[in-house]
């Protein structure tokens, strides 16, 4: 279950979603249906990381440089987790980073932690490109 406030009613709003929910593009966009699937698709996601980092945690050692890459990119990994769970929380996710736009529920759906809609991100890529600038 997760909460949230309508600012419209200034209500805390309780929702379970049923089990077979999928979001829609014929739905309202970023709907309260829509924030808790994509809160529970993140949750789970950030979950099943820990887990994973408990149990690499017994095989690998941080000061492994062949492994020190793979763990900065599982902790940058869940850094932008918590972040878009945050922006779900503020009522910004699924708003593109540079133009506010909708990022889209099938792209979302798709991969959760985008923070960018398409145009934006290929307007990124291509400036990167362009520059050759390593991120």
């Amino acid at each position: 279950l997760i909460y949230f406030i309508d600012n419209a009613m200034e209500k805390l709003i309780k929702i379970k979603l049923p089990e077979d929910y999928v979001p829609s593009e014929n739905e309202e966009y970023m709907n309260v249906k829509q924030l808790e699937y994509f809160s529970l698709k993140l949750q789970s996601i950030l979950s099943e990381m820990e887990k994973q980092d408990l149990e690499d945690s017994s095989i690998y050692s941080d000061r492994d440089s062949e492994n020190g890459e793979l763990i900065k990119r599982r902790k940058d990994r869940k850094e932008k987790i918590k972040e878009a769970l945050e922006k779900i929380k503020l009522g910004i996710y699924g708003y593109c980073d540079g133009t506010g736009e909708e990022i889209g529920v099938e792209r979302l759906k798709a991969n959760p932690l985008a923070m960018y809609c398409i145009e934006e991100q290929e307007r990124i890529e291509k400036e990167k490109n362009v520059y050759n600038i390593n991120d």
